[in-house]
């Protein structure tokens, strides 16, 4: 059988040779290569599974014919990058890679080598094989934190989502998660890039979302609302949806007040007039209207795409203004005039039942804006919708009191079963019992009423009290405030949090969009969803 001759690779620092199995067993791992007389096969397993550990020989310093002085070999030796120093900048070479959107296969290229060498030249860079299985398993142990996290959510959820092909014509479902912690702070997670195969029914659409909460073991009862554009598809989705879960569909502003800018730039007049102030100089009055009359709907989409504060509970008093706005801009040009005719009438076509009250169906918007301390004086509705959304908050928070007060009383029901002694009274306890005791009942019921009461009043209190001034935080106010708002607060918690646009789920596909790049648009739909995920949901 052959053996090495002698053993002077420092491959063999690592490896111990089984002459009988003709294997050779890696001391690290304890993994067995076959033995076919070369240390090639040996040192490629070091360097893919075991970065760090060898140093290449060429990197050795060699001995010079005059015996150098122990100083000497100390100064030439180059030290080898240990495995903790190794492991260090694998992670952060992956990092960057998921945070800059990056390939993978960037790191194959002989010019991010190259540099890497400069760094630093005892590190071995892995391959793209072995950052693309980091990658997997990082995307496993970040899925868990993020379940974990939604698990410990005390409050509702709000779904954004939204439909996006990529250059590679593949269709992707982007579902985004939204709540307010304890802390009242505004947090977004992203839940799926999910590849779609199937037609973009309605009936899909539904099936789909249903199976990305259930991948968070989410229930369907704590999702609040879904925001989503206007796609006819989707829109049926969250009928049925609505129908069977209860979900309240919220349709994304941002979409709205583009459909309403376009159908009023697609007027003849303004048509005309544009494609004539390119030659004609007087047409530029025009130009100069149309940009005082964007600049409303501009901002308002803006302020209404932001995620790191309470959007929806704007929306009823923004498009007040925007109707202010419209109403009292006056234009010279019969073309500018047109343009906020057209505004005027989109607007009022497309929120005319922004501010609908029923006792059949929650507005999420509007009691989402009662619940802002900035607008709870309902300024924006008449005087007698305010009196019916001040009933409809008490009707919840006697909903909140009663539900708190049932899972109560389970608990102290789970509680008196798992203790013994404590089931079925005897007749010796009949004949114990005092005739006070009979009262336990009427008693319990008078402290659910004092309860409701304390909820009533709290309703009450809670919209007698002035309005924050508009730049104020109301989640901050909520904070401050949620001790002498306990019922109300758990209600503004799940309402806030809800997005006014669908703008987050877009952002996923923005990101998604640079990740399926021309140069990488043979990239695994599952590996586009877990890159997505990673840089969405950083540790």
């Amino acid at each position: 059988m052959a053996t090495p001759k002698t053993k002077t690779s420092k491959v063999w620092d690592n490896f111990i040779l089984d002459n009988v199995k003709k294997v050779v067993k890696c001391n690290i791992c304890k993994g067995d290569l076959a033995w076919h007389g070369s240390t090639s096969s040996m040192m490629e397993h070091l360097k893919r599974k075991h970065v760090g550990v060898l140093e290449d020989d060429s990197t050795r310093p060699k001995r010079s014919c005059a015996s150098p002085t122990a100083m000497d070999q100390y100064l030439q030796r180059k030290r080898p990058v240990s495995l903790q120093q190794a492991t260090a900048l694998t992670n952060s070479i992956l990092t960057m890679l998921v945070k800059d959107m990056r390939p993978m296969s960037m790191v194959d290229g002989e010019g991010f080598r190259e540099m890497i060498r400069q760094f630093n030249p005892e590190y071995i860079l892995p391959s793209r094989t072995h950052f693309t299985h980091l990658m997997e398993k990082k995307y496993e142990a970040t899925l868990l934190k993020v379940k974990e996290t939604i698990k410990e959510v005390k409050s509702a959820l709000t779904l954004t989502a939204d439909v996006w092909t990529s250059r590679a014509t593949e269709a992707y479902l982007g579902v985004s998660c939204h709540f307010i912690s304890e802390d009242w702070e505004m947090k977004t997670l992203n839940l799926a890039t999910m590849p779609l195969e199937e037609r973009h029914s309605g009936v899909n659409i539904m099936t789909w979302l249903e199976e990305v909460i259930a991948k968070y073991d989410i229930l369907p009862t704590k999702i609040k609302a879904v925001v989503h554009d206007n796609g006819s598809n989707i829109v049926a989705a969250m009928r049925m949806l609505e129908e069977k879960h209860g979900w309240a569909s919220v349709r994304c502003s941002g979409h709205t007040l583009q459909l309403i800018v376009n159908n009023a730039l697609k007027e003849p007049s303004i048509s005309r007039a544009v494609g004539a102030a390119r030659h004609l100089p007087d047409q530029w009055v025009l130009l100069e209207e149309l940009t005082q009359g964007l600049q409303p709907f501009q901002c308002a989409t803006v302020y209404l795409s932001g995620q790191e504060y309470a959007t929806a509970s704007c929306l009823p008093q923004l498009v007040k203004g925007l109707q202010r706005s419209t109403q009292q801009t006056r234009f010279e040009t019969g073309a500018g005039k047109a343009f906020l005719a057209s505004a005027e009438k989109g607007i009022n076509e497309r929120w005319g039942c922004l501010n609908t009250i029923s006792a059949e169906k929650e507005n999420p918007i509007v009691l989402s804006a009662s619940l802002d301390p900035r607008f709870r004086k309902l300024k924006f509705m008449g005087a007698e919708d305010g009196t019916r959304v001040q009933g409809s908050i008490e009707v919840l928070a006697i909903k909140e009191v009663r539900g708190s007060e049932i899972q109560g009383c389970e608990q102290v029901h789970q509680q008196r079963v798992s203790v013994p002694g404590r089931g079925d009274k005897s007749a010796l306890d009949n004949l114990l019992q005092s005739d006070t005791d009979s009262l336990s009942e009427e008693e319990d019921e008078s402290h659910e009423d004092q309860k409701l009461q304390m909820a009533r009043s709290e309703v009450q209190m809670y919209f007698a009290e002035p309005a924050i001034h508009k730049k104020d935080d109301p989640l901050r106010w909520w904070r401050e405030n949620k001790g002498r708002f306990p019922v109300l607060s758990k209600l503004a918690r799940s309402f806030l949090c809800i997005p006014a646009t669908s703008t987050p789920s877009e952002r996923i596909f923005s990101v998604a969009g640079n990740i399926c790049s021309q140069k990488r648009a043979s990239l695994s739909r599952d590996h586009v969803e877990m890159l997505t995920f990673l840089h969405f949901n950083p540790e």
